[in-house]
């Protein structure tokens, strides 16, 4: 009988169609060697090709779009095969396939063509097992703790408020409250020395502290400009220099940065905040340029805009969101790391950073 042959080829599925009808058929994935044979046969068909390839496109169109979608999965997974009346299409693995065609004319040859659809998947960081969150409270502090404890890391909580602290730390698994004043640096010493001996060497440090006052110049004294430092810039150094020098010697880690919009520019409100942010933003720049090369992954992340627990809220940024963003950037990939990164809600039309 005549027939035609399509092949469709996408990164990770190919499937073969005919003019004749498709089964699906298991075969073991072990097969992988097929031998050459030819065979000569006569046959007296009067279908005329431009019919048959006609038949066949149009069979192609339906059988592609109910098989491409559930079939290549399975496919690939379990070593099944495609054979028609002439064709046969074996996944060898899911990397590679065996493509058999039976030809209609007087001279017909099996032909087997192997095809590498080998696509080598990111290779990804090691998950952190130790993390130190600075700055937890409601909100993305709390949230990016869960969500390295629900990555199986043992995390250690950083507040001034250890009431706060031990209700948060009660509902997470694997964690450990430690109250510290980022800005004192004999308390920071002391905190990541407990730190280490608790639950042992920190590969991944998230530094969510921030502060300062929303006030024009004016009213900005001298005590207020120092606080701002001190709390989203001296703060992040002392933590780094905690944790950076080790995380360098094993060649890998994390230091992620929460910043915001006043991170990039300043408003006539924020003389006593957006000037911290800014230093934060420059230290934490100075740290990827150190430790980038040793193989640590530095990022600063600019939340850029509100943020609320509220699901209702399309304008605001859910914390939990947040997270998981900062948990895919720990494990990124070092050929392709990000430095920085802009988040806002989809439908915050504010932006206010573009």
């Amino acid at each position: 009988m005549a027939q035609a042959y399509l092949q469709f080829n996408t990164t990770n599925f190919c499937v073969g169609l005919s003019a004749a009808p498709v089964f699906l058929s298991q075969t073991p994935t072990t097969t992988r060697t097929t031998t050459r044979t030819t065979t000569t046969t006569t046959t007296t068909t009067t279908t005329s090709m431009a019919a048959l390839s006609q038949v066949a496109l149009l069979a192609g169109t339906l059988l592609l779009g109910v098989f491409l979608g559930s079939i290549g999965t399975l496919c690939l997974t379990s070593g099944a095969a495609f054979q028609t009346s002439g064709a046969e299409v074996r996944f060898l693995s899911p990397s590679s396939l065996a493509l058999r065609v039976d030809g209609a004319s007087s001279v017909a040859t099996d032909d087997v063509v192997k095809h590498s659809l080998a696509h080598p998947a990111a290779k990804l960081e090691p998950a952190p097992k130790v993390c130190v969150v600075a700055g937890v409270g409601p909100g993305i502090g709390e949230h990016v703790a869960r969500r390295f404890a629900a990555g199986g890391c043992r995390v250690a909580l950083l507040a001034r408020d250890a009431g706060k602290l031990a209700n948060i730390s009660e509902t997470i698994p694997g964690s450990k409250a430690y109250s510290c004043d980022v800005t004192d640096s004999k308390l920071v010493e002391a905190v990541f020395a407990a730190i280490r001996a608790d639950l042992g060497e920190v590969d991944a440090l998230i530094y969510n502290v921030g502060g300062g006052a929303f006030r024009g110049y004016s009213n900005i004294t001298a005590e207020t400009l120092e606080l701002d430092f001190k709390t989203n810039t001296l703060g992040l150094l002392l933590t780094a220099q905690q944790v950076g020098p080790k995380m360098a010697e094993r060649g890998r880690g994390v230091i992620g940065v929460t910043g915001a919009t006043s991170s990039w520019r300043g408003l006539a409100y924020t003389a006593g905040f957006a000037p911290g942010k800014f230093a934060s933003r420059g230290l934490a720049q100075s740290l990827a340029r150190d430790l980038g090369p040793k193989g640590v992954h530095v990022f600063h992340a600019v939340i850029d805009g509100g943020v609320s627990s509220s699901t209702s809220s399309n304008t605001s940024m859910h914390p939990e969101d947040i997270a998981e963003t900062y948990y895919n950037l720990a494990l990124q990939p070092r050929s392709a790391w990000t430095f920085e990164l802009s988040m806002f809600a989809w439908a915050d039309a504010t932006w206010y950073s573009i």
